[in-house]
Parts: C-alpha cells; structure tokens; sequence
C-alpha cells in the first residue's frame, strides 16, 4: 500500500469497476483524449481516506515525530540525518530537511478543505454530515501540527482551488499562529455541531464513508470523542495565552468528560498487519539501521524511577535480543558517535504493526491529572496513576508486537501493566506529593516514547512548560540546547524556494534557535 498515493490512484479501481465499456455513442468518443488514471472529480468519502491514512502514517508516524523524538531525548540520532539534527550539525536549520513532512501536511489540509467544499455544494456529497465532520476534524488536526512546528505559516489561502483545479494562490500569505489556532478550533466546533444533530449521518447520494474511513469507520459517536479530546488538547497547548486559566482548565476537564472512557475509543490508524502496512517507525529503522540509538537521557529517567519499562524496552544492537539495564548500552546526548553498530537501541522502533495515535486515552488522561492538579483537586493523583497503566498497555502492545513479529525472543519477558501499581506507590506517589505538576509532565513524558508518534506532545509540552517558567518541564541533557535548542522546526524547502513570504521568514534558518512559537510566549 502507498501511503502517498494521489486521489487518482484510489478512484482508479472504482472507475473500472463500476464503468464497464460501453458502445462508442458520441459521448464516448468525445472522451478518447481523457486520461481515466486522472479524473477531474470523485465522492469526497475517497479523499477523506486517504487524508485519515496520511495523516497517521505521515503526520502522526514520519518526520515531525522523528526529529522530535531526537530533540526530545527520546532517541539519540547516531545515523545521517538524525546524527546531524542530534548534534545540530546544520540540520534543525536546513529548508530541506522537513521539506517531506512540510508537503505532506499541507497536502491533507489541502484534501480536507477540498472535502468540506464538496459536502457543501457537490449534489453527490451533500447531506454527507459525518464525511465533512471528520474532514473538519483532520482539518484542524493537519493544521494545529503544522503550526505547532512551524509558528506563523500559510494557511487560510492554502488548498483553496479554482474551478478548473489550479490553486487560487500561488502564493499563500502567512497567518499568525493565533489566527490559526482560531481557526482550528472553529473546525472542531463545526464538526462537534455537526455530529452532535440528532439525524447526524451519511446520507447523500454517494453513500456513507463507512469501511473507508481506516481510523474509526464511520463511527459518529467515537469521531466527536476525538473532536472533545483534541479540544482539550489544544485548550492546554495555548495556557500560556489564556485571559482566563481556570477557566480553560475547567473547560479542558469539561471536554475531557465528553471524549474517551477507555482506550477502545482513542483516536489511532491501526492498520498495520506486519505485511504491506509497516508501522511507520518500524519502516524507518528497517530501512536505515543504526539511525537512532538508545538515549542516555531516557535511560538516566528511567533508572532513577526503578521504573519497570527500563527492563523491558531495550535490546542489543547486534543480536537484536532484550536487554537487562545494565547491559545498556546508551548513547550521550548531544555527543554520540555517528555509528550504526556501537549503542543499544529501543525495542518498540521495531514494533511493525502498532498503531500510531492521532491522541490516545492515555494522553487524555495525563491532560485531565494536570488540569486537576493546576486546579489543587486531589482526584489528580488517582487520575495519574490511571493514565500510567494505560500508558503501560499502550507500550505492552508495542513491545509485544516487536517480539513476536520481528525480535522473536521466546524467553523475552511483556509484562508492563501488572507491576503499575507497585511502580506508582513506590516511586510516582512520593515525587507526586511533593511536586504534582512536575511528576505528571515528567509521567507523560515517559509515555510517549516508542511506536505510537507522540514524541511531537512532548515537544509541544516541553515548550510550552519552559516558556511558562515553573520548572515544570523534564531535564534535558544535550549540551546543544544551551545555544541551539530548536524552538520550532524550519519551514519546507519547497516553499523557501517558491514563495516570497516564506522565503523572507525563513532567512537563513538560524531562527529555529532564537525565536520561540507564539504559543510558547513567542512572537510568531
């Protein structure tokens, strides 16, 4: 399966199937020079599927969560580009290197506006409630990533297109992070209102999206989850800006209330089967081995926790075998040697079929325990310990999927989520008392580590808990972040090259290392 594939590529089967070959009337004929591998219009539910896939495989699983991973000491790069983005070897400063992950997310912002346009004037797709609700949805979820990453950016005059299908600005203007945060939410309160009607279904002539839509198919009720979990989290994202933080927190905890009960309801592509679909992560350590390498950082967390993930989360770098703690081999921060073969590395970089979360139960409950200890509520603590034992499921199955699809160990030992509650009492309860806030961001930064492409999260935590001035924030260890700590990454070559205003903001790339987000107390 391609994950990049073009609207054409998907409708292409459907058009052979459902069109047999007619007699040549004059209509056909006046057809012959039509290429049918690219037709001018399909039903909005194919693009909507190919949005949900990239945004999961690309968004969520590539290149943001990888270059965050890195910066957020989750891995070390040891290898080509992440080796040169670990030691800020002109890397977090180059136009070239998010260029990849720059043109897939604003392809799914342009795919989704152009979904929203058809369910709202196309006779085959109106009446599509749930179609143009998740298309909002996805929306708001490409655009708050690609302005989280990159601050003030194109977005209002992107995707927006012509009749004939050429884009109305060639050269989209700059908005504000602020104007786009509007934005997203706006998306989100249409989609909620729209889910949220009582006849709320697919209903016009092209038919419900059903099967394909790969995240929840179709599912009304579990789509407005998403949209009240993701209303949370942006809520939290923009603290710093708030008129009124009590009020956004208790708005943050009346979202949550609304969103997911379990982690049957979180918002995830779980489509990898091992085969034709690789876990996104998985594809990048089969294809460039050696590139990231256990991180002394994490390690150094993990150990002054006793925390049992440290025991279960690792494996050698030649016999791709489970390691014990002391057997690790990890890589300093900031400083390690570009090599494929010296370092220990993570286990669950080789979970092939784990999903990757679009935003899990786990990170809403992390979210709830800091709103609610923000708040002095003392359920934040009950609230903590539940959010570590989904975290620990959430890497069991990656772990699990790693051994038995590809480290293949039969004496390796899963088994994360029975000693939680001996973890919790005995190391998390104590740092909690004595620092709520502090013990939850450090908590949910130990979950986002591995398969499922949350290092992003801590990134935007991290960011935003430095600028809010606390020390709420995790320690980071590479001697880099002293002077080049990437505030945000650069903006896509592509765009460097070919418009103006990008062009002038980018400059010569040394802003990544200066200028904070907006969010972040920034000025763009």
């Amino acid at each position: 399966m391609k994950y990049d594939k073009s609207v054409k590529n998907i409708v292409t089967a459907v058009m052979l199937t459902v069109f047999p070959l007619l007699s040549c009337t004059e209509d056909a004929m006046d057809k012959v020079n039509e290429n049918p591998n690219n037709p001018h219009d399909v039903p909005a539910k194919f693009i909507l599927s190919d949005i949900g896939v990239s945004t999961g495989f690309n968004t969520v699983g590539g290149d943001f969560s990888l270059y965050s991973s890195v910066y957020m000491e989750h891995e070390v790069g040891t290898g080509q580009q992440q080796w040169r983005a670990e030691t800020r070897s002109g890397e977090p400063a180059s136009s070239s290197t998010y260029n990849n992950a720059w043109l897939g997310v604003y392809s799914n912002i342009k795919n989704a506006k152009l979904v929203i346009e058809k369910c709202q004037t196309s006779p085959e797709d109106q009446d599509n409630v749930v179609t143009e609700a998740i298309a909002h949805i996805l929306l708001a979820y490409n655009g708050a990533v690609v302005t989280d990453m990159f601050g003030d950016t194109p977005f209002s005059q992107t995707g927006i297109m012509n009749a004939d299908g050429t884009p109305m600005y060639m050269q989209p203007k700059i908005d504000t992070q602020e104007s786009i945060y509007v934005e997203v939410m706006s998306h989100l309160d249409e989609a909620i209102r729209l889910l949220d009607e009582g006849d709320a279904r697919d209903e016009g002539l092209s038919g419900a999206i059903g099967t394909k839509d790969y995240i929840y198919g179709g599912d009304a009720e579990k789509w407005l989850k998403a949209a009240y979990a993701l209303k949370a989290r942006y809520t939290l994202h923009l603290l710093n800006r708030s008129q009124d933080v009590d009020k956004d927190l208790h708005d943050i905890l009346s979202y949550i209330d609304k969103s997911f009960t379990s982690a049957d309801e979180e918002c995830k592509l779980s489509i990898y089967d091992g085969n034709s679909q690789l876990n996104p992560l998985f594809a990048f350590n089969y294809s460039r081995p050696g590139s990231l390498s256990a991180s002394q950082s994490l390690v150094n967390k993990l150990s002054e926790r006793n925390d049992p993930r440290l025991a279960q989360a690792f494996l050698d770098n030649a016999g791709m075998e489970q390691i014990q703690s002391a057997d690790i081999v990890a890589a300093p921060n900031g400083t390690a040697l570009e090599s494929a073969s010296t370092y220990s590395i993570l286990m669950p970089g080789f979970a092939i079929t784990a999903p990757t979360q679009l935003i899990s139960y786990h990170e809403l409950l992390f979210i709830k325990a800091e709103a609610l200890a923000r708040l002095n509520d003392s359920s934040a603590k009950t609230v903590l310990k539940d959010a570590i034992k989904a975290a620990f499921a959430n890497l069991e199955e990656s772990l699990s999927s790693a051994n038995d699809n590809w480290v293949g160990d039969p004496n390796a030992v899963i088994d994360l989520v029975s000693q939680a509650d001996s973890y919790f009492a005995n190391e998390v309860a104590p740092r909690f008392d004595a620092s709520p806030v502090k013990e939850i961001i450090v908590q949910k930064y130990l979950a986002f580590f591995g398969a499922s492409g949350e290092s992003v999260e801590a990134y935007n935590d991290y960011r935003r808990l430095k600028a809010e001035g606390n020390g709420y924030e995790v320690t980071l260890e590479n001697p880099k972040n002293d002077t080049q700590f990437p505030h945000r990454f650069g903006y896509g070559g592509s765009d460097v090259t070919a418009n103006t205003a990008v062009k002038a903001a980018f400059g010569d790339g040394s802003y990544v290392y200066s200028e904070p987000v907006w969010w972040a107390n920034g000025s763009r």
